[in-house]
C-alpha cells in the first residue's frame, strides 16, 4: 500500500505539488483567524474546586476589575505642592477616560480626623478629602500615612510612593454568562464557553481601548523626573499578548536565518535550503490553519510551538534529505525516480516511529490538567502528523521536478563522527564510568527540585510590566491576592419560643435584623483576626472590618466602636464610601466576614504551599472555640494549586512516555535488549537536566513540566534511527565496521538533526517571557546530552550488548 502510494506520487509529481499545494494554501488561509489567549483563567486549573469557590466570593463581594498606577515623585514627597497638582491632573484624566467607573487616590480618600467636625454624623454627610479648602494638610497627610485603609494600599508606608486605584466598568454579562455555565449540564456548557469566547473577544477590543488610553495619559505626565508603573490583571493580560506576538515574530525571522545558514553549512546547495525551509513553513501554516478550525487558542505556553513545528519538520526532512544524498551519491546513474523512491522506503518506518515516538511524547502532557499544556500536546500531535504527510507529499513531488545534480559532501563532520565511534569502540570504560557520575548526579540533584517560583519574576529585568509589579509589591502592599472567609453558624436566626415571654421574644427578633448583625463576639473574632495576620510574615496589605473599627476608633477620642456604632454606619454611610469601607468586608446576608490581603510575591523565602497550610492550621487552632468554619481563598491559592500540581503532572506524564515508549521499542525493535538500551540512553540525559535545575535552585514551572516529555519525544528519534541501521547493518559486517558504518551514515543525519534542534530552541531565550527562556536554555542543554548519549553511550552499550551473546 505504501510502494503504491509513493510511486503515484513519484509518477504524478506536478498534480502531486499543485493539489497539495492547493491544500495548505487552504488551510494557511485560516491561520489567520488563529486567535491569542492570555488571560489569567489560561493558567488555572479549570476543575480546580477552589476556582469554584474563588468565583462564588467574587460574586458575593462584587469584586472590582482594577488597575494600580504607582506615581513616585522626584522629590518623593507625594504631598508636596507640585506633586500634588500633577494628582489632581493624573486622577482627572482617569476619571474621564474609556470604560473607567472610579478612581481612587490620595485626592479623593476619604479623610475623617483632619477638620474639625466632631460630630460623626454630621461628618458622614459630607465626608472632606484633601483638597477640601478647610482641610487641614498636616492632619490629611498624617491621617492618610496611617489610615489602616490607606496604609500600604495607596500610600507606601515610607511615605515616597503612592497609588492611583483605577476600577473599571464590571463586566456584568461574563459574571452571568460564567454562572450559567456553572450550572449548566455538559451539553449546556459548550453554548456557553461559546458565549464566553465570543463576549471576551468584544470585551478585549474595550479592554484594549481603555489600557491605551489609560497609557498615554500616564506618558503625558512621566516626565520631569517622575516614575509612574501600572499594573493589574487586565494590563498583565494585554501585555503578554504582545509579548506573544513579538515572540512569535521573532521566533519565525529567527529561524529563518539560523536554519537557512545551518543547511547550506550542511548540504552546501541552495535547493536544500530552500525546500526544507519551504515544508517547514507551509507545514506551520497549515497546521496554525487546523489550530483555528479546531477552535485553539494560542497562550504564552503554546505559542512554542511556531518552534517545535519547525525544528521537528526540519529533522524529518533532514534525515529524508540526508538518505537522498547518500543514495545519490552511492548509485550515481541510478533514475531520479528511483532514487527517490528507494529514500522515501528506507526512512517511511524509521520516520513513522519517530514522529509516532514524538507525538507520544506530547500526548503525555494531557495528563498535566492544566489547560495550556494539554492544548500544547494536542495541537502538536496534530501538527507534526501533518509535517510527516506533508514532508513526504512534497519531498516526493519536488525532488522529481528539479534538475538532478552531483551532491557533495560536508566532511568535516566524519573526524567528530570517527571519533565518537573510536571512542566507543576502544574507551567503553570510561564512558561507563562518566555515565555512572552522570546517574549519581541526577539521583542527588532531582531531590533539590522544586515548584516554588514567584509571578513577578516570570518577567525579565528592566521590563516595565516587572518594574511595576516589584514597585507596588514591595512598597504598595504585595501583589498576590489572598481571601480569608469566616463563616459564623446559622444559629442565630429568630425562632419564637414559648418560653420568652413577648417583650423578650421581640427583643430577640430585632436583634436579627440586618441592622443588628454586629455584635461583640463578631467585633472580638475580627480584631483577634486581624491582629494575627498583620504579624504574619509575608503578608503586606490587610483590610477587614477591622480597619473600618481602627478608624472609627481614630475619630472616636480612641474609644472602640460598639455594635450600634457600627450598626448605625452600616445603614447611613454613603453608598460610595461604604462601597469602599464595609461592603467589602461583611456579608450579613450569608453570615460571614471576609478578610482580604496581599501578598508579597517577590520575597525569595516565601514558600507559597507550606505558607498556606500554616496559615490554614494557625487560624483554625486560634478560632477554635469560636464557632466559625475557614476558608482560604483567592488568586494565591489558585496560582499554588497550579505549582503544586507541576510535581504530580511532571510524574504523570513522564511514567505515560517511559512505558508507552518502551511498549513501543518493543515492538519496533522486536528485542527486549534493545529496547532497554534505547530508554536508558534516554532518561539518563533528561535527568540530569532536572538534577542541574535543582542544584541550580531553577524552579520547576509551566514550561520546563514539558522538557521531560518534549524532549524524550524528539531525543527518542536518534536512538530509533541508529538502532533500526545499527540491526540492518550488522547482518553483513562484524561489529567495529558495523558501529563505524552506522556512525558516518545515520550519523551525520543525527548530528545535523540535533544542530537544526538546538539552533531552533535558542531562539526562544529572545523571549519577554523568563520560564520560556529557561525552557530554550534547558531544552539545548537536554538535546546536547542526548546527542552525546546516541553517539557515544548509545554504541557503547550496543557493543557489550553484541559482545555477551
Amino acid at each position: 500500500m505504501l510502494i503504491y502510494f509513493l510511486k503515484k506520487i513519484i509518477a504524478y509529481p506536478k498534480i502531486t505539488l499543485i493539489g497539495t499545494l492547493a491544500f495548505c494554501i487552504i488551510l494557511s488561509f485560516f491561520s489567520l483567524k488563529l486567535q491569542i489567549d492570555a488571560s489569567a483563567d489560561s493558567l488555572l486549573l479549570e476543575d480546580d474546586k477552589d476556582l469554584k469557590i474563588f468565583r462564588e466570593i467574587s460574586k458575593d463581594y462584587k469584586s472590582d476589575d482594577f488597575l494600580i498606577i504607582a506615581f513616585k515623585p522626584k522629590d518623593l514627597d507625594p504631598f508636596s505642592k507640585q506633586s500634588l497638582e500633577k494628582l489632581k491632573k493624573i486622577h482627572k484624566d482617569l476619571e474621564n477616560s474609556y470604560n473607567v467607573e472610579r478612581v481612587l487616590s490620595i485626592i479623593n480618600a476619604p479623610l475623617l480626623q483632619s477638620n474639625d467636625q466632631a460630630d460623626l454624623k454630621e461628618l458622614i454627610k459630607n465626608i472632606p478629602n484633601i483638597t477640601f479648602k478647610d482641610i487641614n494638610l498636616s492632619k490629611a497627610k498624617n491621617e492618610i500615612l496611617n489610615s489602616p485603609f490607606y496604609k500600604n494600599n495607596i500610600i507606601s508606608k515610607d511615605g515616597t510612593t503612592t497609588a492611583l486605584i483605577i476600577y473599571l466598568n464590571p463586566d456584568l454579562k461574563l459574571n452571568q454568562l460564567l454562572d450559567q455555565k456553572y450550572k449548566a449540564n455538559q451539553l449546556q456548557k459548550e453554548k456557553y464557553q461559546n458565549q464566553i469566547q465570543e463576549h471576551q473577544n468584544s470585551q478585549k477590543i474595550i479592554t484594549k481601548k481603555s489600557l491605551d488610553q489609560i497609557k498615554h495619559i500616564m506618558q503625558n505626565y512621566q516626565k520631569n523626573g517622575d516614575e509612574l508603573y501600572i499594573s493589574g490583571i487586565s494590563l498583565i493580560a494585554e501585555d503578554m499578548i504582545s509579548y506573544i506576538k513579538d515572540d512569535l515574530l521573532i521566533y519565525g525571522f529567527a529561524l529563518i536565518l539560523l536554519l537557512s545558514l545551518a543547511l547550506y553549512y550542511f548540504f552546501r546547495s541552495l535547493r536544500f535550503v530552500f525546500l526544507p525551509l519551504f515544508i517547514c513553513f507551509i507545514s506551520l501554516s497549515s497546521a496554525s490553519g487546523v489550530f483555528a478550525l479546531l477552535g485553539f487558542k494560542i497562550t504564552v505556553i503554546s505559542s512554542n510551538y511556531v518552534a517545535l513545528i519547525l525544528i521537528i519538520t526540519l529533522s524529518v526532512v533532514i534525515h529524508l534529505i540526508t538518505h537522498f544524498i547518500e543514495c545519490s551519491n552511492k548509485f550515481p546513474h541510478a533514475k531520479i525516480q528511483n532514487v527517490i523512491l528507494a529514500t522515501l522506503l528506507a526512512k517511511a518506518k524509521p520516520s513513522f516511529y519517530a514522529i509516532l515516538t514524538t507525538m507520544i511524547g506530547f500526548l503525555s502532557l494531557v495528563f498535566s490538567n492544566i489547560e495550556p499544556i494539554i492544548k500544547l500536546g494536542i495541537m502538536m500531535s496534530i501538527g507534526i502528523s501533518l509535517s510527516l504527510v506533508l514532508s513526504y507529499l512534497f519531498l516526493g513531488s519536488i525532488l522529481v521536478l528539479l534538475k538532478p545534480k552531483n551532491y557533495s559532501k560536508k566532511e568535516f563532520k566524519f573526524n567528530f563522527l570517527n571519533f565518537c565511534a573510536k571512542s566507543s569502540l576502544n574507551h567503553r570504560k570510561l564512558i561507563y564510568t562518566l555515565t555512572f557520575l552522570a546517574s549519581i548526579f541526577a539521583l542527588a540533584g532531582i531531590s533539590f527540585l522544586r515548584v516554588e517560583n514567584s509571578f513577578v519574576n516570570y518577567f525579565k529585568d528592566g521590563s516595565e510590566i516587572k518594574k511595576g509589579l516589584l514597585l507596588i509589591d514591595t512598597k504598595l502592599g504585595g501583589t498576590l491576592p489572598l481571601d480569608i472567609i469566616i463563616k459564623f453558624k446559622d444559629n442565630s436566626k429568630f425562632q419564637n419560643n414559648d418560653n420568652l415571654d413577648s417583650f423578650e421574644n421581640e427583643f430577640e427578633a430585632l436583634s436579627n435584623e440586618k441592622t443588628y448583625w454586629f455584635n461583640a463576639k463578631k467585633i472580638r473574632i475580627v480584631k483577634k483576626i486581624h491582629q494575627y495576620l498583620e504579624n504574619k510574615p509575608y503578608i503586606g496589605s490587610v483590610l477587614s472590618l477591622n480597619s473600618l473599627l481602627t478608624l472609627g476608633k481614630n475619630i472616636n477620642d480612641g474609644k472602640d466602636l460598639d455594635d450600634f456604632a457600627l450598626a448605625f454606619l452600616n445603614e447611613n454611610l454613603p453608598n460610595d464610601f461604604k462601597k469602599d469601607l464595609l461592603s467589602p468586608f461583611v456579608n450579613i446576608d450569608k453570615n460571614e466576614l471576609r478578610f482580604t490581603m496581599r501578598i508579597v510575591d517577590s520575597d525569595p523565602n516565601l514558600r507559597r504551599n507550606e505558607f498556606l497550610k500554616e496559615l490554614n492550621k494557625e487560624l483554625n487552632d486560634l478560632l477554635k472555640n469560636d464557632d466559625v468554619s475557614v476558608q482560604i481563598a483567592g488568586v494565591m491559592v489558585l496560582y499554588n494549586n497550579m505549582l503544586q500540581s507541576l510535581f504530580s503532572s511532571q510524574f504523570n506524564t513522564l511514567i505515560f512516555v517511559i512505558l508507552v515508549i518502551f511498549i513501543l521499542f518493543i515492538l519496533i525493535f522486536k528485542d527486549l535488549k534493545f529496547s532497554i538500551i534505547a530508554l536508558v540512553v534516554n532518561i539518563i540525559p533528561i535527568s540530569v537536566v532536572f538534577a542541574l535545575m535543582g542544584i541550580l535552585n531553577i524552579p520547576l514551572d509551566m514550561m520546563s513540566i514539558t522538557i521531560a516529555a518534549i524532549s524524550m519525544g524528539i531525543g527518542v528519534d536518534d536512538a530509533i534511527h541508529y538502532i533500526y541501521r545499527f540491526k540492518q547493518t550488522i547482518k553483513n559486517k562484524n561489529i567495529k565496521e558495523a558501529i563505524l558504518n552506522t556512525h558516518n551514515s545515520i550519523g551525520s543525519a543525527l548530528y545535523y538533526t540535533s544542530i537544526s534542534i538546538i539552533l531552533g530552541f535558542s531562539v526562544m531565550m529572545s523571549s519577554n517571557f523568563i520560564p520560556t527562556i529557561y525552557f530554550g536554555a534547558l531544552t539545548i542543554f537536554v538535546m546536547i546530552l542526548l546527542l552525546l548519549g546516541s553517539l557515544f553511550l548509545l554504541p557503547s552499550l550496543l557493543i557489550t550488548f553484541k559482545k555477551n551473546q
